[in-house]
């Protein structure tokens, strides 16, 4: 009997020890769950504060910088007085300068303000034909002095969208740029197509269909297709992250090289407007970068009446 008791205390004994050390397990966790939801939060507060920041001073910036370019414009323009040969090329150079820092200030400001989430959508109705000739009447001049070709593929009966035209012109300049920058000899070609929800499932956008209601769903893809270097598989997503660049140039030559945000605004940019922005390439094949937008009526909730089509 005496036996028994002691294996008997031994058990509790050992239930004891075993419930204390699950305590201190417990416990331990518990402080571990508090400090990490701490770093957490301390992690957004730095992240939202670094925001901030870059808001703040992009838009202070923004004063003084469109008064440089304003008076430079005034320079050229001789209200003070005729420039001497001696001075055009300096003006010249303050206002490509001066543009290029504005430009870069306007990027940084967009950054901040998407990833506050107070970067807004204002929808409108659009014609897709004659917004994207206007787009690319605007990079006309660009594609000529590199003597390239520009062609646009685009159906008879693309659809009416309801998008943000400010962020779409923004998302087609800077593919477009990119096409330019990085195509020395060759062509540049823009094609548009109209897809239903199964078909756009199968060209690679099931990521962004998940969850979709609608079946019948129409979307609109805009590809920016150029016979350029081309992007390695290891740097295809590479290339969307901020400020990264591939095959950039010289760290001197600024002007050219660019600010490495384009692409990484533009993929934003097209989720803020309910799509998607996908790359295709192969060194020294070229790229083709495909913006995917929702092409539903959505004034009455109809899918469009457009008929897909091989643009």
């Amino acid at each position: 009997m005496q036996l028994v008791y002691l294996i008997v205390g031994a058990v509790v004994v050992g239930l004891a020890l075993v419930l204390q050390h699950e305590r201190r397990q417990a416990a331990r966790l518990v402080e571990r769950s508090r400090e990490l939801e701490r770093l957490s939060s301390e992690l957004l507060r730095a992240n939202r504060m670094k925001n901030d920041f870059l808001a703040n001073v992009s838009h202070e910036l923004r004063t003084p910088l469109n008064a440089i370019v304003g008076f430079v414009d005034l320079l050229r323009e001789g209200v003070y007085g005729e420039l001497s040969p001696r001075q055009v090329k300096p003006v010249e150079r303050i206002e490509v300068s001066a543009n290029h820092l504005r430009h870069l200030v306007d990027q940084i400001l967009d950054l901040a303000k998407m990833a506050a989430g107070r970067l807004d959508v204002h929808a409108e109705t659009i014609d897709v034909r004659p917004f994207i000739l206007d787009v690319a009447s605007e990079v006309e001049s660009l594609v000529n002095e590199k003597n390239l070709n520009l062609s646009l593929v685009m159906g008879s009966a693309l659809p009416r969208i309801r998008t943000d035209p400010t962020h779409l012109r923004q998302i087609l300049v800077n593919l477009l740029g990119n096409a330019i920058k990085y195509t020395d000899e060759g062509s540049i070609v823009v094609k548009t197509r109209v897809l239903l929800h199964q078909e756009a499932l199968v060209q690679g956008l099931a990521g962004i269909l998940i969850g979709k209601e609608n079946d019948t769903v129409t979307w609109l893809s805009i590809q920016v297709i150029d016979s350029g270097i081309g992007i390695s598989l290891l740097n295809q997503e590479r290339v969307f992250e901020e400020f990264e660049q591939v095959d950039s140039g010289p760290r001197a030559d600024s002007l050219n090289r660019g600010t490495g945000l384009g692409l990484a605004i533009s993929r934003r940019l097209s989720r803020l407007l309910g799509g998607d922005l996908l790359l295709s390439s192969q060194p020294g094949k070229g790229s083709t970068f495909t913006l995917w937008l929702p092409a539903s009526d959505f004034d009455s909730g109809v899918p469009s009446k457009y008929a897909p089509h091989a643009g």
